[in-house]
């Protein structure tokens, strides 16, 4: 994946200025989010197709190209210039004479205007991922969903309910130069009571107090509903009248905002257990992947959750009927979430589709069976296509378990990221 990645080589070179820094990541995201978009760019313009060029001036083309095309404040000069150097440092001087002549080429077809043959060429979205697009949604919903891929995504937050309220944190984050708004965006326009999107400024958690503090947890606003959803449904579920003891399941934990954001809710409800008691356990498949949650977890001071490796899809005999609740946030094609993972749409293959709904559907059949009679689940998968949604819905459906709620979102269209979730009941 690109941005530990950039991250990780980024660590090694600290002692370059800031704004490079910054450069150097908008770049490499850029040009990873474009593609497809600057090899087409390139081709009409260029006597050699991308394709049959040497793969570095191919990179370097790419670079220079999407500096002159998308990055307004760098000089058309400086783009050209620096694309030719780059070239012979790599001692291809012999092709730097190429490299000129298709920036140039590339300016003036720019100047001139660049009109695009449709939208996946526009967006740099493979043709397989437009066609599910265009079959599952239409056309116009499918426009918007692939240019939700190249616009920037907005931050969402999550200000911790037992440390603080959405508009107290306001105020704190204005102080830190950050402009945050409110979100009333749940299913039938709920409103989301500790939900915040940035408006204005830079927000970079590493160098937020508040967020060090662990005033906030940065969580995409499907996700967050996802959870507001289960939290009602179990409410209404629960006995009032005697000790409860809960025990929940995240079968799929990392990075844990879901089972943060649900231990949350009951560390500030005492009395939902009326004296008794409750655990969050939090599974993933690897200690690297279960390392991110623990950070989160010293940081905001939760108490009763617990992590262990654990592979969800494989049975457990021991856990059979033995969860109150259980996050179900399962490996999918990512579909959903393209804008932010940069990389992701040339990642995945159309034949990966298959393998990830059997995938699921052991891991769905293992939640089933660990849940309580009268347990909740969530089911949710950060996608939009039928076979990882709609369809495992009717198979839990044909399980046996009570589907209480339900609800696609689509970038670009519903506000954060295309996500499915579905809350589910055993009877």
């Amino acid at each position: 994946m690109l941005k530990p990645l950039l991250i990780d080589v980024l660590e090694k070179y600290k002692e370059l200025d800031g704004r490079d820094r910054a450069f150097i990541g908008a770049l490499a995201e850029g040009v990873t989010e474009r593609l497809m978009t600057l090899d087409w760019i390139m081709d009409q313009v260029s006597s050699r197709k991308s394709t049959d060029m040497k793969p570095v001036i191919r990179m370097i083309l790419r670079m220079g190209t999407y500096q002159i095309v998308f990055m307004d404040h760098v000089p058309d000069r400086a783009a050209v210039n620096e694309a030719v150097k780059l070239a012979c440092k790599k001692h291809m001087d012999g092709l730097k004479g190429f490299v000129n002549g298709v920036l140039r080429g590339v300016i003036r077809l720019r100047d001139k205007g660049i009109s695009y043959p449709d939208c996946e060429t526009e967006c740099s979205v493979p043709a397989w991922i437009a066609e599910i697009f265009r079959d599952t949604y239409g056309e116009e919903k499918a426009r918007k969903m692939m240019r939700a891929g190249i616009s920037e995504s907005p931050l969402y937050l999550r200000a911790d309910q037992n440390r603080t309220d959405a508009g107290v944190l306001q105020e704190i984050l204005k102080d830190e130069g950050i402009t945050t708004g409110r979100i009333s965006t749940g299913a039938d326009n709920r409103d989301l009571p500790y939900s915040l999107v940035v408006k204005e400024g830079r927000l970079v958690p590493k160098e937020s107090e508040a967020f060090i503090k662990g005033l906030y947890s940065i969580q995409d606003i499907s996700s967050q509903e996802a959870v507001y959803e289960l939290w009602d449904s179990f409410l209404v579920n629960i006995k009032h009248n005697s000790k409860v003891d809960i025990n929940a399941y995240d079968i799929c934990s990392a990075p844990g905002g879901k089972a943060c954001f649900l231990t949350e809710f009951l560390n500030g409800s005492p009395d939902i257990c009326r004296g008794g008691s409750f655990r969050m356990n939090a599974f993933d498949i690897s200690e690297a992947k279960l390392e991110k949650l623990r950070e989160n977890i010293v940081r905001t001071g939760l108490t009763g959750i617990e992590t262990a490796v654990r592979d969800a899809s494989l049975y457990d005999p021991s856990l059979k009927e033995t969860a109150d609740i259980i996050i179900a946030d399962l490996p999918c094609s990512g579909l959903g979430v393209m804008g932010r993972k940069v990389d992701i749409k040339y990642r995945v293959r159309p034949d990966d589709i298959a393998g990830l709904c059997e995938l699921q559907r052991r891991m769905l059949d293992n939640a089933a069976d660990y849940l309580k009679k009268q347990g909740i689940l969530l089911f949710s998968v950060c996608t939009v296509t039928r076979e990882e949604t709609a369809d495992q819905a009717e198979y839990l459906q044909n399980k046996g378990l009570h589907k209480i709620k339900e609800r696609q979102l689509l970038q670009g269209i519903d506000p954060g990221d295309g996500f499915y979730y579905s809350v589910w009941k055993k009877s």
